[in-house]
């Protein structure tokens, strides 16, 4: 190191007059690389950025080191600008608590999900795993981590042994924001609105809290108990609820802003559910999901007969064949106008919905439904030419008339989307776009009104639950800096890639047969609404968590660092971040 670096390194800090001050840098974090396991705990902590992830690169030049095809070195660089913390919509580090658990260390693993998560029962359930899609252990070896299964054990682990108490939140900005709808982005939203320190207050259309989790998540994938005491932890630490307000109508978004509200939160969802318009789509037997899955779940008497037709192919439409199949129905098949490749639900759930007999009938459209005295009996599907989109953006397709086929039912579920309140939309004096959608920002969360922001599937239309939960988080942000005075703009996790002297050779990873899920049997799984899947056990999962290639670290940036040690004073893994001499930027 250079005379002059030896010595404290000045920083020069500039005020809003335009002063300068300059402090003096008289230490600098060195990282052990061996032992951080990329938790991302000092990242979230560092106050000027200076704390980055850093992904290794993966040796895959010759057959001997592991099977699978040979890459070639354009190839490995590509595969380490990927990491399962860049692909966690809400900010998750997968790899922190997935060592944690490979040590045993439980109460560890909770505190890094609790400290990013307030419903981690629910993401361990029915998260969409994007995390998994780029684990690169799946990619390269054999299967990836069991990311979601261990957050879930986690939770359960959390509420078993008294660690999952009220969340607690201090009110020292004497401020009031307004959250409409308590859904998952909604809770999200209040919950980090509350931690940052604001007063808020949840609006809830409904009896009880829970937005689509309590009205058409099938207790088989998410069982009620979880979501309920999910909410309740994070709505107790004095988050004030108001369920049956009808925000827009009584009170008014002005009314709120009159009432004292420094800035409103909408995060209303998508509750209009929606059917194809053609003939017959009003019969009896014909349903749109979302009532459909409503009436299930609240309990009312469904009769679905024997056959039953879901039109759509997204995740909502194999819970509905899913939950067609507890109903009592004997054959339920999907129909999609995608090709079988190209289904937009996840590969996981059309496997679970396979498993269960569900039968699918891709590239083909609804023509009719017939009947006899207004009651379903059959509906005739043409296969699709061509999909496209109109002017609005919304999907149309070309169909060919002359390929049909008919097929007898009892019940169709049209999953084919859910619609906003467009009206209630312009009362409030939002900007809608031509399809009726919400016009917004969706760097910032915000609307056509100042002080007004907008989360979940009010904007996202049907997105998964993790992507709700990111929304109202990105939208808690922007009202942070909107009443701050300070500009926001959400910044995307990008791994930088390590030095060659971090590869991993994959021939030196320890050697284990992954970790297969456990689940009920069909025929037992079909005979009620119990949860499907099972937990693996807390051994096993210890076992699988050491497949971990902990492809990732975190490096320090010495120009933006301050050597304030608050990342050696948050570290939950010890001695990873130790303080020295000062660095100048470029050294390390």
């Amino acid at each position: 190191m250079a005379e002059a670096t030896r010595q404290a390194i000045d920083l020069t800090l500039r005020w809003p007059d335009g002063a300068g001050r300059t402090l003096s840098k008289l230490a600098s974090p060195r990282v052990d690389s061996d032992r951080c396991i990329n938790c991302g705990t000092c990242l979230e902590v560092c106050p000027t950025g200076a704390i980055r992830e850093m992904q290794r690169q993966i040796c895959r030049l010759c057959p001997d080191c592991a099977q699978g095809p040979i890459m070639f070195p354009e190839e490995m660089l590509r595969l380490a600008s990927r990491s399962c913390a860049a692909a966690c919509p809400i900010g998750h580090y997968p790899e922190g608590y997935v060592n944690m658990i490979a040590r045993g260390d439980w109460e560890g693993a909770w505190k890094l999900v609790d400290a990013v998560n307030p419903l981690p029962g629910v993401l361990g359930r029915i998260c969409s795993r994007p995390c998994e899609e780029e684990c690169k252990r799946g990619a390269l070896i054999d299967r990836s981590l069991p990311i979601r299964a261990m957050k879930r054990e986690i939770a359960s682990w959390a509420y078993e042994h008294g660690m999952a108490s009220a969340r607690a939140y201090r009110r020292n900005i004497d401020m009031r924001v307004a959250v409409v709808g308590a859904g998952p982005a909604g809770l999200t939203a209040a919950s980090d609105l509350a931690s940052f320190g604001y007063r808020v207050t949840v609006f809830e259309a409904g009896p009880a809290p829970g937005g689509m989790l309590r009205l058409a998540v099938p207790a088989f994938r998410l069982p009620d108990e979880v979501w309920e005491r999910e909410f309740a932890r994070a709505l107790s630490g004095g988050i004030e609820v108001v369920c049956g307000a009808c925000v827009g109508t009584s009170p008014s978004l002005r009314e709120l802003l009159d009432d004292g509200f420094k800035a409103v939160v909408l995060a209303t969802g998508a509750t209009r559910g929606r059917k194809l318009d053609i003939p017959g789509s009003g019969f009896q037997g014909v349903y749109n999901a979302l009532d459909f899955m409503a009436s299930v779940k609240s309990g009312k008497p469904l009769e679905v007969g024997e056959r039953v037709v879901v039109v759509g192919g997204g995740s909502v439409a194999t819970d509905a064949a899913r939950t067609a199949l507890r109903k009592g129905a004997l054959e339920v098949n999907m129909v999609c106008i995608e090709q079988e490749r190209e289904v937009p639900a996840l590969a996981w759930e059309m496997e679970e919905a396979r498993r269960e007999g569900i039968g699918l009938i891709a590239g083909y459209a609804p023509l009719r439904i017939t009947s006899s005295w207004m009651k379903a009996e059959a509906i005739e599907l043409a296969r699709v030419e061509r999909i496209c989109c109109d002017d609005a953006g919304r999907l149309t397709t070309e169909l060919d008339d002359s390929t049909t086929m008919t097929l007898p039912v009892d019940t169709v579920v049209f999953a084919v989307g859910q619609a906003v309140d467009a009206a209630q939309l312009k009362r409030m004096g939002l900007e809608t776009t031509p399809a009726g959608a919400l016009r917004f920002d969706p760097e910032t969360a915000s609307t056509s009104l100042p002080g007004i922001f907008a989360a979940g599937d009010l904007v996202n239309r049907q997105g998964s639950v993790v992507e709700a939960m990111s929304s109202g988080r990105t939208a808690a942000r922007s009202v942070d800096a909107y009443l701050s005075g300070r500009s926001y703009a959400r910044k995307a996790a990008s791994p930088s890639r390590a030095p060659l002297e971090e590869k991993i050779f994959p021939v030196r990873l320890e050697k284990a047969e992954p970790l297969r899920l456990p689940h009920l049997e069909t025929r037992e799984a079909l005979a009620s609404f119990r949860e499907v899947d099972l937990p693996p056990g807390r051994e096993r999962l210890e076992e699988d968590a050491r497949r971990c290639m902990r492809c990732g670290y975190i490096e320090v940036d010495h120009d933006l660092c301050l050597g304030c040690g608050i990342c050696r004073e948050t570290c939950p893994a010890g001695d990873v971040l130790t303080m020295g001499a000062p660095v100048a930027g470029g050294e390390r």
